[in-house]
């Protein structure tokens, strides 16, 4: 390797001729797979104080750990940023296939509600058709990357209303792949996932 050496006035100095960093950059930190990530598209719902953003569709910046709140970027004119908790977003998930129809289909998740039993439903407005088709979320195949909430496990209780995000589908076992963390990943059945705020 060759050298040059720099004349400094209190002294000499080696140096390289082509200038390498002496330690590597750090590493990103590892995704919260617990929680939505930045970028992805959302719809603000339930709000009560500012019911006027209700239905409003925008993308996560970030999530603020003090708050425990996102903040979203909405897709208005012009843009605003808000703040807002948790329950009061609905993920958009696109490429989502509604299970056990022929011909296939597949759509984006564009509305949510809550019947009188508590059920949880999902509106998919499928690709090119103007009409949602309203499911319970057992019913979809939902694409890798979605973040969803644990719910109903008998056997491991305490992680009932953890969030975790989908890796795989394991088409044999009938469950999902979900990872909580870079380090525990589980499978679930449909019927143990939602992704209801």
């Amino acid at each position: 390797m060759q050298l040059r050496v720099c004349r400094f006035s209190d002294g000499f100095a080696l140096r390289h001729r082509h200038h390498r960093p002496l330690f590597p950059p750090p590493s990103p930190a590892p995704p919260h797979l617990d929680r939505l990530q930045a970028g992805t598209r959302v719809i603000v719902q339930r709000l009560q104080a500012r019911q006027e953003l209700n239905g409003q569709a925008g993308r996560v910046q970030k999530f603020l750990d003090d708050k425990g709140r996102y903040e979203v970027r909405l897709e208005v004119e012009p843009a605003k940023l808000i703040s807002v908790q948790p329950h009061n977003l609905l993920q958009m998930v696109d490429n989502a296939a509604l299970l056990n129809h022929d011909p296939p289909i597949a759509g984006t998740i564009v509305n949510s509600r809550v019947e009188d039993d508590g059920t949880a439903q999902f509106a998919l407005q499928t690709h090119g058709a103007q009409e949602m088709t309203w499911v319970t979320c057992d019913k979809l195949r939902l694409p890798k990357g979605t973040l969803v909430k644990i719910t109903g496990l008998r056997a491991k209780p305490a992680l009932n209303g953890s969030w975790a995000t989908i890796e795989s589908w394991d088409d044999a076992a009938g469950r999902y792949v979900v990872a909580r963390s870079a380090t525990e990943k589980i499978k679930l059945r449909p019927v143990n996932v939602t992704i209801m705020q």
